[in-house]
């Protein structure tokens, strides 16, 4: 079972749908190897429904009704649709729940043409694939035992263990593990010896290198 998960209000948020897609798919791909969590979000759905059933409805004259539906219409068709991700059946690289992002592999984890960024370190970009101005996201695979450079965000950055674990300043993370990290924390993710890590991580703004690794940072601006 996963030791670290989302916090309340973000799973508030993503079983009220306002989460964007990309938090939404970072949330759900915990929930794919998390029961406790799963329950937690259903336990928050029959809550909110219960919650609705005792609104009384207004009455509306047709004043009101076009009001109301001027305001159900969004104005800035440029921003991020809010929905919460529905799982998409299940795929045999995650077992213990279905599995959202097969909506956006072409094929399994294992077959993926992966990006080799350094030697020990590579990357599946599916920002392109999930398409939601402001987000980046990625599947990392970091070679048994492999480092990362030591960096902070400018942003908050999502991880969730597909496969394998790390370790950093702050832990030692397994498979379903949910890690947020924010500009408050430095860190330095160490795959652990046994096997690859393989992990989605959702970032709202670029890593920032600490360290000598900071003459890294110009290229780590997004376009």
């Amino acid at each position: 079972m996963s030791a670290y998960h989302p916090d309340d209000m973000t799973l508030m948020n993503y079983a009220a749908g306002s989460c964007s897609i990309p938090e939404s798919l970072a949330v759900a791909m915990h929930l794919c190897f998390c029961h406790d969590c799963r329950q937690h979000v259903k336990n928050l759905n029959h809550l909110g429904g219960a919650l609705l059933e005792t609104i009384k409805p207004a009455s509306t004259d047709d004043e009101a009704f076009e009001t109301l539906m001027s305001s159900l219409e969004p104005h800035d068709h440029s921003a991020p649709v809010k929905v919460k991700m529905e799982p998409t059946p299940n795929d045999r690289a995650i077992q213990h729940f279905t599995n959202p992002l097969l909506r956006y592999l072409p094929t399994s984890l294992a077959d993926l043409p992966w990006q080799r960024q350094t030697k020990e370190i590579s990357k599946f970009d599916l920002t392109s694939l999930v398409n939601v101005k402001g987000f980046q996201v990625a599947l990392q695979k970091i070679s048994a035992g492999a480092k990362v450079p030591k960096h902070t965000h400018k942003g908050f950055e999502y991880t969730v263990i597909l496969s394998g674990g790390y370790s950093d300043e702050l832990g030692v993370y397994h498979e379903g593990d949910f890690i947020a990290r924010d500009a408050s924390h430095k860190h330095s993710p160490t795959a652990l010896q046994n096997e690859d890590c393989i992990c989605l991580t959702v970032l709202n703004a670029p890593l920032k290198f600490t360290g000598w690794y900071r003459v890294l940072n110009p290229f780590m601006a997004w376009n």
